[in-house]
C-alpha cells in the first residue's frame, strides 16, 4: 500500500512563506511597510539590548551577516529615522547604534502585530498539540545542528550541498 507522506522541509518552507506574506500584509496595513523582515529583526535586537551599547559588530555576529550588509541596513534605518549612530567617548572610531523614538514605536507596533499573528496561528490548536509541535521543532533544530557539525567535519553524514 502506497502512503502519501509529507516532507518536513517543504512544509516548513511553505509555512514560512505564508507567515511572511500574512505578516507583510499586516505591516503594510499598519503603515510600516518600509521595514523588511531583517530590518524588523535588527530593530528588535536593538530594542531588547537598548540598556547596553550596541555596535555594528554585535549585529553582524548575532545575525551571521557580513559587515557590508549590516552597514547598508544601518544606513537605510538611519535614513528612515529608526536608528542613529553616536560616537563612543573613549574611542572616536567606534559608533554605537541606537534606536530613535520612531524606531522604538515601530518595533512596538511590529511586536503587537506579531503577537496577534501568534494568537491567530494558535487558533483551534490544543495546548497538548502546541506542546508537541514545539517538542518536534526542537528535535528538528537539534538534528540540523548535528548535521551542521557533521558538515563542518566533512563526515560521511554531510549532505551534498551543506
Amino acid at each position: 500500500m502506497k502512503q502519501t507522506m509529507k516532507a518536513i522541509g517543504p512544509e516548513i518552507h511553505m509555512l514560512n512563506h505564508i507567515i511572511t506574506k500574512v505578516l507583510t500584509c499586516h505591516v503594510k496595513a499598519a503603515g510600516i511597510d518600509e521595514i523588511t523582515l531583517m530590518h524588523g529583526w535588527i530593530l528588535r535586537y536593538l530594542y531588547e539590548n537598548r540598556e547596553q551599547a550596541t555596535f555594528q559588530k554585535d549585529i553582524e555576529k548575532t545575525f551571521s551577516i557580513g559587515r557590508s550588509t549590516v552597514t547598508n541596513i544601518i544606513q537605510i534605518l538611519e535614513k528612515k529615522g529608526y536608528v542613529k549612530r553616536e560616537f563612543v567617548e573613549h574611542d572616536a572610531r567606534l559608533k554605537k547604534v541606537i534606536l530613535t523614538e520612531k524606531g522604538k514605536e515601530s518595533h512596538e507596533s511590529i511586536e503587537a502585530l506579531i503577537s496577534r499573528l501568534d494568537v491567530m496561528l494558535e487558533d483551534g490548536i490544543e495546548e497538548e498539540e502546541l506542546a508537541l509541535f514545539f517538542k518536534v521543532t526542537d528535535k528538528i533544530k537539534e538534528n540540523l545542528r548535528k548535521q551542521k557539525v557533521e558538515c563542518s567535519k566533512g563526515g560521511p553524514e554531510c549532505l551534498e550541498h551543506c
